[in-house]
């Protein structure tokens, strides 16, 4: 069961993340930290106690100040399109927020969430990625693995692109259990790709999750589907790398994921899945482990997340 935050106090967060000028993800931890989390805290601090730390500036204080005396209404209006259309908003500060997620360089912020709530804290999680330019051969694998995973009751979570994120999500519908969790780019009423509509709705419909740190009406920007490689790979114990080229999308999953010390896994080069120039670097840069089977995978578990 997900905590509920009040309207009064989710709309002084989403205040709060909207402040920029400078206010990013770092100095906002900080901001949250030196005051436990309180947004009723952070709200009543008088301006010369906030410009006393060192991380916050007067141009920052000057723009929290206009919002936190802004009207209301537009953000009433968000969270109430949200509850018409069930969608949850976590903040960073919830207790439903993912442990898995704090713990990854710069997280996201606000979690938006439409579906299986409950997928959200679920382990163990495997992440399937790879490129939208994948061969047929390359789908199949990642399709049999999607579905082979989430049979053992993994959840397998992937971006909802084309290719190879696809046919992973079709696996796990295929399974017995069929829970898979999809990372958009997008806003929820702006789905990306728009090919995939009805496989997003396959996923919500079959007690999967839809996630997005953007509001429902975001339409997408280039830099939204790099980011999001960060959720993908930080929800799960370990990804699976599919087949990349040398350049690209697939290649730059992989990057996060070494980043947040991810085991990764991929096809073993003799099975000629191609492309398969990124994964190849993924070898010999980061230390990609090749496999043939899901038990390979489900093996390197921590004991304590295996079922």
């Amino acid at each position: 069961m997900m905590n509920e935050f009040s309207n009064q106090e989710l709309i002084k967060w989403l205040k709060l993340i909207t402040v920029g000028n400078g206010l990013g993800p770092v100095k906002l931890q900080k901001l949250l930290e030196r005051y436990d989390n309180n947004l009723d805290t952070i709200f009543s601090t008088p301006v010369s106690e906030l410009l006393s730390l060192r991380f916050l500036n007067e141009k920052i204080i000057n723009s929290f100040n206009s919002l936190k005396n802004a009207n209301d209404e537009k953000f009433y209006q968000l969270i109430e399109i949200c509850k018409q259309n069930k969608i949850k908003i976590i903040p960073f500060i919830s207790n439903d927020y993912p442990n898995s997620l704090k713990d990854i360089p710069s997280p996201p912020l606000t979690l938006y969430l439409l579906g299986n709530y409950g997928l959200l804290k679920k382990k163990p999680s495997i992440a399937i990625v790879g490129t939208r330019e994948a061969s047929q051969l390359a789908k199949e694998f990642a399709r049999s693995f999607g579905k082979g995973l989430s049979n053992s009751r993994i959840i397998v979570t992937s971006g909802g692109a084309l290719g190879i994120d696809t046919s992973a999500h079709i696996g796990a519908l295929d399974s017995d259990i069929k829970e898979t969790i999809s990372v958009l780019p997008t806003g929820f009423f702006h789905p990306y790709p728009t090919e995939n509509k009805n496989l997003f709705e396959d996923i919500v419909s079959n007690n999967g999750l839809l996630i997005s740190e953007n509001s429902p009406n975001f339409k997408g920007a280039t830099y939204a589907f790099l980011q999001r490689n960060r959720i993908i790979s930080g929800l799960a114990d370990s990804i699976l790398i599919v087949a990349a080229g040398e350049t690209g999308g697939g290649l730059e999953q992989i990057k996060v994921a070494y980043a947040q010390k991810k085991p990764i896994f991929c096809p073993r080069l003799t099975k000629n899945i191609l492309p398969n120039g990124g994964i190849k670097r993924a070898i010999n840069e980061y230390g990609a482990i090749e496999i043939d089977t899901v038990d390979q995978i489900i093996e390197s578990l921590p004991v304590y997340s295996r079922i």
